[in-house]
């Protein structure tokens, strides 16, 4: 796991994927980012779930002698019910969250804030199953939103609830990750081009081939950079070849940008320029 002593250290358009499996080891984290956030006078925004360890973050923040009260009087901090916030009668609507995410950063600079630093505990989704499928598109999308506005995000998730499967999905959709458990990541640059990095292997290509999928209905330009693939191998060619074939009918060919040459000795030979037509590599 991360060091708990590097979340301070978090900075504007940082978006990380916290995941723990103890309950102290995220109420220290999370009194930690909100005490750099504060000192850095950006306003801080904390989304919790009743029972869950962050819900105790005013008390936390107490015990550090703070004055708790005044800060939120101040609108300097604010503490709110995730699942009240991201759902609206059990309806998880990703573009309207961000749009209120973007307007909350808005607002905070023009109330003298540096900017705005959000916390949200991630487990009130596995009881939405229709929110818990629009979560990776929604977490490649804040990605996009924490690089253009001066945000730092820091999303919770409890390994004690969080399936693996899912886990694998989110870890690898934002800036930086608490563990190393993934591969691969998929995130999207400033210019909103996708980016596939990492290892894309027979081990992971299942997983690339399900998150392309899962963020294709909202992915924001006909690009896919994998520049930053150090590994990948004929599965992993493939996953990315069907990825292409299979949003064809609906967003068009998809362009990859800076294939490496062992992805091209892959496909080349293979006749998968063919095979996969909507897939275009990039002289």
């Amino acid at each position: 796991m991360l060091a708990v002593r590097g979340v301070p250290d978090l900075t504007v358009h940082d978006h990380l994927c916290f995941v723990y499996d103890r309950d102290a080891e995220v109420r220290q984290a999370l009194v930690e980012y909100a005490l750099a956030g504060l000192a850095r006078w950006e306003q801080v925004r904390v989304f919790t779930v009743p029972g869950a360890a962050s819900a105790t973050i005013l008390d936390d923040l107490r015990d550090v002698g703070l004055p708790v009260d005044d800060l939120v009087d101040y609108g300097l901090l604010i503490v709110d019910s995730a699942e009240s916030a991201y759902l609206a009668e059990g309806v998880f609507d990703a573009d309207e969250r961000l749009e209120r995410c973007a307007g909350a950063a808005r607002s905070a600079i023009a109330q003298g804030h540096t900017g705005l630093r959000v916390y949200v505990e991630t487990h009130f989704l596995l009881r939405h199953p229709d929110a818990l499928s629009a979560w990776p598109a929604y977490e490649l999308h804040t990605d996009l939103l924490v690089k253009q506005l001066p945000i730092t995000a820091m999303c919770g998730y409890d390994a004690r609830r969080w399936p693996t499967r899912n886990l694998m999905l989110a870890e690898p959709l934002h800036t930086r990750r608490s563990r190393q458990h993934s591969a691969f990541r998929l995130n999207v640059g400033r210019d909103g081009t996708l980016r596939l990095s990492g290892d894309v292997d027979f081990l992971t290509a299942a997983q690339v081939d399900r998150l392309l999928a899962q963020t294709a209905p909202s992915r924001p330009t006909a690009v896919l950079d994998v520049s930053g693939v150090c590994f990948i191998d004929v599965s992993g060619a493939r996953a990315i070849g069907r990825f292409c074939e299979a949003i064809a009918d609906e967003h068009g060919p998809t362009t990859l940008r800076g294939a490496t040459p062992l992805l091209r000795k892959i496909w080349k030979p293979a006749g998968w320029s063919e095979y996969f037509p909507h897939a275009i590599l990039e002289d």
